[in-house]
């Protein structure tokens, strides 16, 4: 199987840690159209893409008193808030609930256009809001919002938190998610820095690729050396 060349990314783009694997089997496609098998094992026959793949194995970890959410985040998120929030965010976010944002989202569907589709669930956007509080929010609409702003918008793919068992959002992590051989551009890796500049959490997440024998164990490493499995 033909190897390809892994980045190694610089250690401030890689962290906090995540505790879910990274590696992945049964590598399908090429390009932007890659799916890999879902479990970290290489077992049973489901496929994702590669932010579904972190994304889902988020969701299922087990830690006692605490629920793992999250959700995928699209280029113009902030720009479907603004319009569908407004575009300054005040105190009064902090306390919608779920069923409200949801109700504020249908009322401004059509009037979001194509930037709709940019915009998470209601539960997940109740996460955000919480976890970047009023003040990060307006510093990162503020950003994005801006008359010259380009086009380029270096948004992460995912935004990744869980819930303790009193309601509260906790761990909250905004992540980009990379193939071994997939390069961050110059727009994602300065929206990360910006995001850990303002006290929030932000980092890139680079798939590991192994492959196995027909009896199931592994030859060989897309990375050199053994890298760790969980990040």
């Amino acid at each position: 199987m033909k190897s390809r060349r892994v980045i190694i990314d610089p250690p401030e783009l890689r962290k906090p840690a995540m505790r879910v694997s990274r590696i992945v089997y049964g590598r399908e496609g090429d390009g932007r159209r890659v799916r890999y098998l879902l479990d970290s094992k290489g077992k049973g026959t489901r496929k994702e893409i590669s932010e579904n793949i972190v994304l889902i194995r988020w969701r299922q970890r087990v830690w006692k008193d605490y629920r793992f959410s999250g959700g995928r985040l699209g280029p113009n998120i902030w720009n479907g808030l603004a319009i569908a929030f407004g575009r300054e965010p005040s105190l009064d976010w902090l306390s919608w609930t779920v069923e409200e944002i949801q109700q504020r989202l249908d009322v401004s569907r059509t009037q979001m256009g194509v930037f709709k589709s940019s915009v998470p669930a209601a539960n997940v956007i109740v996460g955000l809001i919480r976890i970047c509080g009023v003040a990060r929010l307006k510093c990162i609409m503020a950003r994005h919002l801006a008359s010259d702003r380009g086009p380029a918008r270096g948004t992460p793919d995912l935004f990744l938190f869980a819930t303790d068992n009193t309601g509260k959002p906790t761990m909250g992590r905004f992540v980009e998610v990379k193939k071994p051989e997939e390069p961050a551009s110059d727009d994602q890796k300065a929206e990360i820095r910006f995001l850990n500049e303002i006290g929030l959490h932000a980092r890139i997440v680079r798939l590991i690729e192994r492959h196995k024998r027909l009896g199931g164990v592994a030859v060989r490493d897309m990375l050199i050396g053994r890298p760790s499995c969980r990040t």
